[in-house]
C-alpha cells in the first residue's frame, strides 16, 4: 500500500517557526504581514520573542522568500498542489 501526502496551496496559509533553544512557537499568516513587518520590510522575525535569541538567518531568508511567492500564487491556488513522495506503508495481515 502506498500513501501520498497532497496539500493545496490554499491550505498553506500559516507557517510556524519553533525556537531551537526555548521551544517558543511563532505562527505567521502568509496572507497578512504584521504592522511591524510592513514597517521594517520583512515577514519572519529576526529573533525569538521568548528568549530573544536570533533565529538562524536561513530561517528568516527562507520564510521571507516563501511569503513573497505565496501571495501571487493565491490567484491560481485552485490549480496548485504540493505532493509529497509516495512512501511504502506497512500492510496488515
Amino acid at each position: 500500500m502506498h500513501k501520498q501526502f497532497v496539500v493545496s496551496l490554499a491550505d498553506l496559509r500559516y507557517v510556524r517557526i519553533e525556537c531551537p533553544q526555548c521551544k517558543t512557537k511563532v505562527i505567521l499568516d502568509m496572507q497578512e504581514k504584521s504592522a511591524t513587518a510592513e514597517k521594517n520590510n520583512f515577514f519572519a522575525p529576526k529573533e525569538c520573542p521568548g528568549c530573544r535569541n536570533d533565529y538562524d538567518s536561513a530561517i528568516r531568508d527562507g520564510v521571507d522568500a516563501l511569503q513573497r511567492v505565496y501571495k501571487p500564487l493565491l490567484g491560481i491556488a485552485a490549480s496548485v498542489t504540493f505532493v509529497g513522495e509516495e512512501t511504502d506503508m506497512p500492510t496488515h495481515p
